[in-house]
């Protein structure tokens, strides 16, 4: 994946650039992901790289440069929501969800425009997982997607075993009542593939690069397959719902 680095550089080096989450109903953004890197390097090398209990730090570092960066480009001026990665792998969830809270008010920044994204490649441990799902949950902060891994996205109109799998998830998002994100589409027969298949909201290289400063409603050129399929009802209204599903932590670990 292509990034242009952010200018919001931190202690460990750390850029953050966001890529849109784009509704094939209307081409546009509903969310922004932040992607967080430094000097060639993706966050999860990173995190590698560190002690256990030096990654709850750096966690809380690219939640701090996620919510300045995207102020600082305008992409919180309409109505699309920020995705936030938030490692379960860390530990400390309560911790990390308590200073995304601060950072947010701080910031001025509601919290209801603001998603945990739960990484699906997190799924060695799900009791961490689990962990953080069940910490969103209390304070009402709602998983409104799962998004699937760009490994299986990748060149899935070639792999029927990954053709299956998503489309297990795929059932397991809507028992859950949550929107599933296709990720890292890179070719149009992927992106065609999983309209077809019913998956709605798509990000990738291949839909618009992620970029420091984006335009915060940009024209994006319809690349995808039309589809008369209505969107998703706007995923603001699943951080109202989440507190009432009890079940979600549980079934989100299932599905990562």
């Amino acid at each position: 994946m292509s990034t242009e680095a952010a200018p919001h550089a931190l202690q460990s080096g750390l850029a953050i650039a966001f890529q849109p989450m784009i509704a094939t109903a209307t081409g546009l953004p509903f969310a922004w992901a932040a992607i967080a890197s430094a000097q060639g390097r993706s966050f999860a090398q990173i995190a590698a790289a560190l002690a256990p209990e030096a990654r709850a730090e750096l966690e809380m570092e690219r939640i701090g440069a996620a919510i300045a960066g995207a102020l600082d480009a305008g992409l919180l001026d309409g109505e699309a929501l920020l995705a936030i990665p938030v490692g379960a792998a860390g530990g400390s969830p309560d911790a990390l969800l308590a200073h995304l809270f601060r950072t947010a008010v701080e910031h001025r920044v509601p919290v209801e425009r603001i998603v945990v994204e739960i990484n699906a490649d997190e799924r060695g441990d799900l009791a961490p997982v689990a962990a953080l799902a069940q910490a969103c949950v209390d304070r009402g902060i709602a998983i409104a997607f799962v998004k699937l891994d760009a490994g299986l996205v990748r060149n899935i109109s070639d792999s029927r075993s990954r053709r299956v799998i998503v489309e297990g998830v795929l059932r397991l998002a809507r028992n859950m009542d949550v929107t599933l994100i296709a990720n890292g589409i890179v070719r149009r027969e992927d992106l065609v593939l999983l309209c077809t298949m019913g998956i709605r909201h798509m990000q990738g290289d291949w839909i618009a690069p992620a970029q420091a400063h984006p335009l915060p409603r940009p024209h994006i050129a319809r690349r995808e397959p039309r589809t008369t399929v209505p969107q998703h009802r706007r995923l603001a209204a699943h951080q109202r719902s989440a507190a009432s599903r009890p079940t979600a932590p549980s079934s989100l670990a299932q599905a990562l």
